[in-house]
């Protein structure tokens, strides 16, 4: 397994890039109408991953999420099952539940005007019930939000029409399905905020060649970033990436799991980078047109052959710090953007083939709010 320098020419991986150069004006990232209409296109069609499962490990434990201006209370039926509704009484419009807890007489009360909500979201008891019209509050509930869990985690969708979860990921939910996320722990986590469109966040993490000017002495060393394999999977993307001093000595095997750093984009906004015994998740939420918040996780499996349980917590600990070493090198890049967004030099982004992952990511948004790919 060799690797080329930056200074020479194309690896074979870097020769099979599958799509072509394309170019992308600055307002893709600057223009608050299309930001708006990527919050309704993108983010109210699809399924994101909000908390790990053990954020409600028992039953009637509930939490509020709120993210891309939607409040979500997350229940924990008696039956072990996850429920979600929108965090806004059907009588004036007061929000209902704040922060997280168990609400162990499985209700919640709507603290203006009384109105009482089970763990489903369904009203109960309504006071003054005499004086409204009853079919008004015939089966009145706060409405539902489609939710599941999988690999370890709780996703949402915001609309109905968005196809069960493992439709939606398509060939991504095989290949994460083959790490057994459901045996994994969340053991660290951590946000930053950056003072970027949420786009230029996704695309900071969706390539590698910024490794050895960005992440010289973090990562620069790990990975054989030239060595790259890219995968379209429309509307995600994937790449295969060998491990310096790993790869070479896996067993031999069809798996590129078990042998290679696999980084997965979970459209619109959600990597997986999966080691093959642990891995770091983050998704970068829209605040504004120009700032972001970016939640990040460490997910870890059992101990691997060989290692003891403190072992393993003292090489994850390694690997949580160097994470966000990396992250925090990247957080500087991406904040500077912010001060030359505006400036008349930046007239867009151009991404080359080893962007290709960067390239059908715009394409799929630009298709989702009716725009062309520009020529």
């Amino acid at each position: 397994m060799t690797q080329t320098s930056p200074k020479t020419g194309l690896t074979a991986a870097e020769q099979q890039y599958p799509l072509p150069p394309s170019r992308w004006d600055a307002s893709v990232y600057t223009d608050p109408d299309r930001y708006r209409s990527e919050l309704t296109a993108v983010f109210h069609h699809s399924w994101f991953p909000v908390h790990p499962s053990g954020d409600l490990p028992r039953a009637r434990d509930f939490l509020t999420w709120d993210r891309i201006g939607q409040s979500i209370v997350i229940t924990r039926l008696d039956d072990g099952s996850v429920r979600a509704w929108h965090n806004v009484c059907q009588h004036r419009g007061a929000r209902l539940v704040n922060g997280s807890g168990n609400c162990g007489r499985a209700r919640f009360t709507c603290p203006w005007h009384g109105f009482v909500y089970d763990l489903e979201g369904v009203v109960g008891a309504v006071p003054l019930r005499e004086s409204f019209d009853e079919e008004a509050l015939r089966g009145l509930r706060a409405p539902a939000v489609q939710v599941t869990e999988w690999a370890g985690w709780i996703w949402l969708a915001l609309s109905d029409d968005v196809p069960p979860l493992l439709d939606h990921l398509g060939a991504i939910g095989t290949e994460l399905a083959g790490y057994g996320l459901e045996g994994f722990t969340t053991r660290f986590r951590t946000s930053v905020r950056l003072k970027v469109n949420w786009k230029i966040a996704v695309d900071g993490f969706n390539e590698t060649w910024h490794v050895p000017f960005t992440h010289p002495h973090t990562l620069a060393g790990l990975v054989l970033w030239r060595d790259a394999v890219l995968r379209i999977s429309s509307p995600h993307s994937w790449m295969t990436l060998p491990i310096r001093g790993y790869t070479e000595r896996a067993k031999a095997t069809d798996d590129h799991r078990a042998s290679h750093l696999c980084h997965y984009l979970v459209f619109p906004n959600t990597i997986f980078s999966c080691f093959p015994t642990h891995l770091q998740m983050w998704s970068a939420w829209p605040v504004s047109v120009d700032e972001t918040e970016l939640c990040a996780y460490e997910v870890v499996g059992p101990p691997p052959a060989g290692k003891t349980a403190e072992q393993w917590d003292r090489h994850n600990r390694r690997d949580w710090q160097q994470f966000l070493d990396v992250l925090n090198e990247d957080a500087e890049v991406i904040n500077d953007i912010s001060t030359v967004i505006g400036s008349l030099g930046f007239r867009g982004s151009m991404f080359n083939t080893a962007e290709s992952r960067l390239t059908a990511f715009h394409r799929e948004i630009a298709r989702r709010i009716g725009e062309g790919e520009p020529a």
